[in-house]
């Protein structure tokens, strides 16, 4: 005699509790990221706050380690200044942002560790100079390091 298998089967109470399970984790990891990207979007908003204003000094805070070790403070001022002053003959420009973009893992170069759960932001920002009215657009990256996100530029050619 062949012995019989019985199908077990899950009671309808019990799915409707995985399914509740598996929906509020849902709702709970999207309210994470969500709350992440709102973060970085302010880091980046503050930076270009602090751009227009002329405070190279302020944005520079905002860099990722990797940034400043590019970048010394000095350097990034005088080049800054330089670029939208002298260069643009402008004082300030408009700019917004698009999106924030979840990344897994982003590397500022070839030459840099990949650093976990970056965004990316393009920024558009305008500028009105005596050469006419022109936008520039950079993809900003945003990265967590000890605990506070920090703005990284990309360096790789791709």
């Amino acid at each position: 005699m062949v012995p019989r298998y019985r199908q077990k089967t899950i009671s309808a109470r019990t799915g409707v509790t995985i399914l509740t399970a598996v929906a509020l984790l849902a709702v709970v990891l999207s309210l994470f990221l969500s709350n992440e990207r709102h973060e970085a979007k302010q880091v980046v908003k503050a930076f270009y706050r602090y751009e227009q204003a002329g405070d190279f000094g302020s944005s520079w805070e905002l860099f990722h380690p990797q940034m400043k070790k590019k970048f010394p403070k000095d350097v990034y001022i005088q080049r800054r200044a330089h670029v939208f002053m002298q260069d643009f003959d402008v004082e300030t420009f408009e700019y917004r942002l698009d999106e924030a973009e979840h990344l897994a893992s982003w590397s500022m170069s070839g030459e840099h560790k990949p650093l976990q759960d970056a965004y990316r932001i393009r920024v558009i920002q305008t500028f009105h100079s005596t050469f006419g009215v022109f936008e520039l657009h950079q993809d900003v990256f945003v990265a967590k390091e000890n605990g506070k996100w920090s703005i990284l530029f990309p360096y790789d050619s791709s």
